[in-house]
């Protein structure tokens, strides 16, 4: 994968202060502290009042979230951390792209808004970045994801896409009427660096737009709440205990005690490490 393999070498002249095989651009320093500045009012100042529920970052979730939050529902209270969370990977999105361009990638576009009419919505956002004129999106991601979904390529995506990454780069690629590329993801822990290439097909588009278009017609016609996911039989060291545990997807919702008042999230029983694994438990479905 040339992309990653450039992006690699940069990084690693750069680590090891190997400059003269590098092109850096005072014109790019200056890019990238004007963009930390726009984030930083972006993350320190108040949110709107409203929000669009339908947006191109939203439409590929599970639709029983996003009917969550156009019924008002009570979301979960963020932790303390979640703003330094979401400046770091604001952060690290201003990083890759000055990689990028010190690694000679072709950037052809980027950070344009676009809209796109899916049944009777204009599903408007802003793309991250154009290389070879096919649409990226970069992301920044614990050491787990990156170990246990990115490192496992499209496939991996593909199997646990539990905030909606598809179907929100399919979703600007239609917008610009362009290919879409795939995503650049970066470690916040550790800085590694990997490229995802989409590799859906014309097939899986179409899949993937008739699922938006499915949801924003669900959300526009106010359609009658239904979990999307039901829980999973917990297993322990490949036995089934006959407790009931939730989804990676319920997990990670903010409406999940909306959902699931009765869940529980508690050590496993079963295990006897210092440092046990944690689970969200039900008692009933």
């Amino acid at each position: 994968m040339i992309l990653e393999t450039n992006l690699h070498l940069a990084a690693d002249r750069l680590s090891n202060r190997e400059f003269d095989d590098l092109t850096i651009m005072d014109e790019w320093l200056e890019e990238a502290g004007e963009a930390l500045k726009e984030v930083l009012r972006k993350q320190l100042s108040p949110p709107p009042e409203t929000s669009d529920v339908l947006r191109m970052s939203s439409v590929g979730k599970p639709l029983c979230q996003l009917q969550m939050q156009a019924a008002g529902a009570k979301a979960a209270r963020k932790p303390y951390n979640f703003i330094t969370q979401m400046m770091m990977g604001d952060i690290v999105e201003i990083i890759a792209i000055l990689l990028l361009k010190i690694s000679g990638a072709n950037i052809t576009g980027g950070n344009d808004k676009v809209s796109l009419k899916i049944v009777d919505a204009i599903i408007n956002g802003t793309d991250d970045i154009e290389l070879d004129d096919k649409v990226y999106d970069i992301k920044s991601c614990s050491p787990w994801a990156f170990n246990h979904k990115w490192s496992k390529g499209y496939e991996g995506l593909r199997e646990s896409d539990d905030f909606g990454y598809i179907g929100q780069l399919v979703g600007y690629s239609k917008a610009k009427g362009k290919e879409p590329g795939g995503w650049i993801v970066v470690c916040k822990s550790t800085g590694r660096i990997t490229v995802v290439e989409f590799e859906g097909g014309d097939d899986e588009m179409s899949l993937v737009m008739q699922n938006i278009e499915n949801t924003v017609s669900a959300i526009l016609s106010k359609a009658t709440f239904k979990r999307s996911f039901e829980p999973i039989d917990d297993k322990w060291r490949g036995k089934s205990t006959g407790l009931q545990r939730l989804c990676k997807t319920c997990e990670f919702c903010p409406y999940l005690g909306e959902c699931w008042p009765s869940a529980t999230f508690k050590a496993h029983p079963k295990s006897e490490a210092k440092d046990p694994p944690h689970y969200w438990f039900v008692e009933d479905k």
